[in-house]
């Protein structure tokens, strides 16, 4: 009854006392040993043992000081070294493109890549076009919209018309896009944020062109192209609807190619592919998505990401003799047209930014007529190592006779073709020793010179040599 009275006066005066804050409060206080605390001070604890014995509380349960304030300490500083860690460790971009790599080539393929949805980007003006744009760092971010990849501004490109304006002002409009356009080309540079690197530098413009320095990688390059297409010859297009450039020549280049290249285990067969071949001497090569793999049906070019879809240029039936009976969608290919406008496969200027080796005279050519040229240089030179290695005795019999024309006289019974090896293998042999008998004269020559500088310096020898020629003039005396 007593313990009854007490706990209810306990109540009374917790009603009556005004509540204290709870900010300075521990959890531990609040809610028992459920929630450790490390700001416990020892009065805090003998008032918080008070209170437990009073509302009957066990003190089995009752937290300890020494233990609370170990485990708040132990994990106030657990927390504060994750905070750490966290904030010091770097966030790695795994996909999309780097923030800022002016001298990276795959890496502004990338930028370009964001603009090649019609949808997204309509074609602009030559000075605000999407490469000028790729070149200082922006990519396409939505509906003519481009985005920063450092600083993350972002811009809206609009040039078109509104669809309610009148034709009557078509040269205000005219005029209006003009200065639209230089502004934007301004704003490529200036609309980054003052401190952006892509403000100070942008790519250069012969990053895009291809290299052909090495013949060797430029035609594994091309092989490996050849038999990515080859693997999707049921799709590939007749060679009669292909529309090639002027100037290539299938039959010229299958004979120039090196002997091994029409070799492979991915082709199905040895006979050389000509429109796979066509294709890919001007620059395409098999899509893969990285989702689904490889796309059978669509072909791609990895330098300006243009595709194209190969079943609506190959006619849908054709007969034995050749003609078509069901045409196809579209009428022809032109694989050379069908490259974007900066491509360098396409466009000379793109391919001879930065040139050093064509000199002004030359006319730039694109990607496609340096290969074939690199073909044939490879090709001549091949010509010229195989040349040189066949039939070495005839070069060799035309100085010997030369040399010696009585020779084929004194045996006019035996053969030329058996005798004239045995006159250049005797006229060599002759020349090796000659050669050898002049170098042991030069080596003779140049010991005796050594020997004679080192007897200027020999002082013993020079007393010994200067006191013999006394003793017979003294005699003679």
């Amino acid at each position: 009854m007593n313990s009854t009275k007490r706990k209810f006066n306990a109540l009374l005066q917790g009603l009556s006392s005004p509540r204290p804050s709870t900010d300075g409060e521990s959890p531990a206080a609040m809610f028992g040993n459920r929630v450790p605390s490390g700001t416990i001070k020892t009065v805090d604890y003998e008032a918080l043992l008070q209170k437990r014995r009073r509302l009957g509380f066990p003190e089995s349960t009752a937290p300890r000081l020494d233990n609370t304030v170990t485990s708040g300490l132990t994990s106030l500083a657990s927390s504060i070294r994750r905070t750490v860690s966290d904030a010091t460790t770097p966030k790695v971009r795994r996909d999309g493109p780097a923030r800022y790599s002016p001298g990276d080539r795959e890496e502004l393929l990338k930028r370009l890549a964001t603009f090649q949805e019609i949808t997204d980007w309509t074609p602009k003006p030559d000075k605000i076009n999407e490469v000028e744009w790729a070149k200082r760092g922006w990519i396409c971010q939505g509906k003519e919209r481009v985005r920063c990849l450092l600083c993350h501004k972002e811009l809206v490109v609009k040039l078109k018309k509104e669809a309610g304006e009148s034709e009557g002002d078509a040269l205000t409009s005219a005029e209006v896009e003009a200065a639209l356009v230089d502004k934007y080309a301004e704003l490529i540079v200036s609309a980054h944020q003052s401190d952006c690197l892509w403000k100070r530098r942008g790519c250069d413009d012969s990053l895009l062109r291809l290299s052909f320095m090495s013949v060797k990688a430029a035609i594994e390059a091309l092989k490996k192209r050849y038999e990515e297409l080859c693997s999707r010859q049921t799709f590939l297009p007749y060679e009669f609807n292909l529309h090639l450039p002027e100037g290539m020549n299938l039959d010229h280049v299958i004979e120039q190619l090196p002997p091994d290249f029409f070799t492979s285990d991915k082709a199905s067969t040895d006979a050389p592919n000509r429109p796979a071949l066509a294709l890919a001497l001007l620059g395409w090569q098999g899509l893969t998505n990285t989702r689904i793999g490889a796309v059978p049906n669509t072909a791609s070019c990895h330098t300006c990401q243009r595709r194209l879809g190969l079943w609506m240029f190959k006619s849908k039936e054709v007969d034995e003799s050749g003609m078509v009976i069901v045409p196809a969608p579209m009428d022809y290919l032109d694989p050379e047209r069908e490259h974007r406008f900066f491509c360098p496969w396409k466009n000379p200027a793109a391919q001879s930014r930065g040139h050093s080796i064509q000199s002004n005279d030359t006319e730039d050519m694109p990607a496609w007529k340096i290969l074939l040229q690199s073909i044939k240089n490879e090709s001549d030179l091949r010509k010229v190592y195989e040349g040189r290695l066949k039939p070495v005795s005839k070069p060799a019999s035309k100085p010997a006779a030369a040399a010696d024309p009585s020779t084929p006289l004194k045996t006019p019974s035996r053969p030329a073709a058996h005798h004239t090896p045995n006159i250049s293998i005797d006229s060599t042999a002759i020349n090796d020793e000659d050669d050898e008998a002049t170098r042991d004269a030069k080596d003779k020559e140049r010991w005796a010179r050594l020997r004679k500088v080192k007897s200027l310096f020999d002082t013993k020898k020079k007393k010994s040599k200067a006191s013999r020629p006394t003793t017979p003039h003294s005699i003679r005396s």
